[in-house]
């Protein structure tokens, strides 16, 4: 998923949004990303688990039900149950799966433009220590912002 282009967005057009402020720009947290996606990988495990006793229980011979008309009129309501239930049960399953996806590759593509740029800037950083920037006594150090500000990356 490309971020997002701020300029898309109207100032404002989300209110209080969470990762917006107020210039409508998009604030990424990858280290919260990350984290959402473990505990939704997490919840996925016990679902996955919960699965065993959805198929032990479409298992259930129908003859269990009982014989009587009542319970044998029954039992197409709870098959049919049973087959929707089964339905919802893996299209949850398969949504929770890509979220996690998404919430993984998104943080990656914000991994890999700011690596990208960190190499953008060392290749330009070494080509100004050659021969063009050996007058130089020192060069600025490379440092995390003490603070990131709106738009940033962090």
């Amino acid at each position: 998923m490309p971020p997002v282009d701020p300029r898309s967005v109207p100032p404002g057009a989300y209110g209080n949004w969470p990762g917006l402020n107020q210039t409508g720009r998009l604030r990424v947290d990858r280290a919260r990303l990350r984290a959402i996606a473990k505990r939704l990988e997490s919840d996925l495990e016990d679902l996955l688990d919960a699965t065993k006793d959805l198929h032990q229980a479409s298992s259930t011979p129908e003859a269990a039900y009982g014989t009587w008309d009542a319970a044998q009129n029954l039992v197409p309501s709870i098959v049919k149950g049973r087959a929707v239930l089964a339905d919802q049960h893996s299209a949850f399953l398969s949504e929770a799966l890509n979220t996690i996806k998404m919430l993984r590759r998104t943080a990656q593509v914000y991994d890999d433009v700011e690596a990208e740029l960190e190499r953008r800037v060392a290749t330009v950083r070494a080509q100004l220590d050659g021969p063009l920037g050996s007058k130089r006594t020192t060069s600025p150090p490379i440092a995390d912002s003490p603070r990131p500000g709106p738009g940033s990356l962090k």
